[in-house]
């Protein structure tokens, strides 16, 4: 008893921590994978929210694509579909949210992604703690909620809306990223 107590005053203190209202959360909620491109570039995140899609031929999602479909096969797991905006997938045995990667290359955006599918979860009572995984490198990486996490979401979230208001995309400077980005044409011609 004294443990599910400890564990129900955390959630009301990361409750707490949440900011937004629920009007400012359904303006500003929007699918996982434009916050992943917000941390991997801003250009990408507005091409993308603005329907320019330039994945479907790209390698590298194709080898992502794959990998999330052969991981995991012998474990029982469902694929959640949630407002028609993100898509989870669930360990059954153990509750856990996974976000399934290929390799490790932009994990501070998978890490933000997946925070913000508990941040929304935890936003409609549904308590569940998250696991990056990366079935070719064997690892694995804990991702949990807390305060932190919860500004860092909430601040994601108000930046992401603030790139896909704007008119045109923002101008970024060229990475080693830029390499292999599908919309590396559109930006570098």
């Amino acid at each position: 008893m004294m443990e599910d107590e400890r564990e129900e005053d955390l959630w009301d203190l990361l409750r707490q921590a949440m900011r937004l209202s629920e009007d400012d959360f359904e303006r500003l909620k929007r699918g996982g994978l434009q916050l992943n491109y917000l941390r991997v570039c801003p250009r990408k995140l507005w091409l993308f929210a603005h329907q320019v899609r330039m994945e479907a031929d790209a390698e590298a999602v194709a080898l992502g694509r794959l990998t999330h479909e052969r991981a995991y096969r012998d474990r029982p797991r469902r694929s959640l579909i949630l407002e028609n905006l993100i898509a989870i997938d669930v360990l059954e045995d153990e509750g856990t949210l996974l976000e399934v990667k290929h390799a490790p290359t932009f994990v501070e955006a998978a890490r933000l992604q997946l925070r913000y599918y508990l941040y929304f979860l935890a936003r409609r009572g549904v308590k569940r703690r998250g696991e990056l995984r990366f079935p070719r490198q064997r690892r694995r990486e804990v991702v949990e909620l807390d305060a932190a996490a919860i500004a860092e979401v909430e601040a994601a979230l108000a930046e992401a809306a603030r790139i896909t208001a704007l008119p045109t995309p923002p101008a970024v400077p060229w990475t080693p990223a830029c390499r292999r980005c599908a919309y590396a044409p559109l930006c570098w011609g």
